[in-house]
This record gives structure tokens, sequence and C-alpha cells, in this order.
């Protein structure tokens, strides 16, 4: 676990309970600072309090709200990282927004590399 790991906030956007709980307890042994919202609406007000490195949306099987949160997100901070995790192929196209789409079937490993990569850290 890194130092600078420990100093990286992280927000965790997923309608499912059990499988956020799971990823940010991944994210949690990878030495990162997890915040979880179960809805856009929370994750917003959690985007208020607090300053992220990485906001991570799940979108299921359909991609229209995690898009236009990570539209909004962008239009507010362009420089925030947003990671789209998604079902294979629902984004058949790379656009400007979100940064990097992982694809749930690829399973945790990837997950935490798209992460680190994301972050730019080792």
């Amino acid at each position: 676990m890194s130092a600078a790991h420990r100093s990286i906030w992280i927000l965790l956007v997923d309608g499912d309970t059990t499988v956020q709980q799971l990823r940010a307890l991944i994210l949690r042994l990878q030495g990162y600072r997890v915040d979880v919202a179960g809805s856009l609406d929370d994750a917003r007000a959690k985007m208020a309090e607090r300053e992220y490195r990485l906001v991570i949306v799940d979108v299921g099987h359909f991609a229209d709200p995690g898009l236009s949160f990570c539209e909004e997100i962008k239009s507010n901070n362009p420089h925030l990282k947003v990671l789209i995790h998604a079902e294979d192929r629902v984004f058949p196209v790379k656009s400007e927004c979100p940064d990097d789409v992982v694809p749930k079937q690829d399973g945790p490993l990837t997950f935490v590399k798209a992460v680190e990569r994301m972050l730019q850290v080792a």
C-alpha cells in the first residue's frame, strides 16, 4: 500500500449497494480513500463537500445518464478524471467524456489497473 494512495480521494457512484461496497473495498485495500454515492444527486452533494481526483460511475445497461453526468462534471471541473464502469459494448465509440471506460466483465484486476492508470500511480 503506497503512501501516495492514502491522499487520493475517489468517488464511486453505483446504485447497486452490494457491488458498490465490493468495489469500494477493493480500492480501499489498495490504499485509496473512497466515498460512495448511490445516486447522481448523492454524488453531486458529495462533490460539493470534497475534492476528488477520480469519479467512477457505473452505468449498467444504459449509458445516457452516466454520459450526461460525466459532461456535467467536466463542464464544472475539466481536470477531474471520470471513469465509466459499464456493461461490455455500452460504449462502442470513444468520446471525450469519459476519460476511460472499463467493462464490468473484465473483473477486479482490470478495474484496479484502470484506476491506477487514470491516477498515474504505481
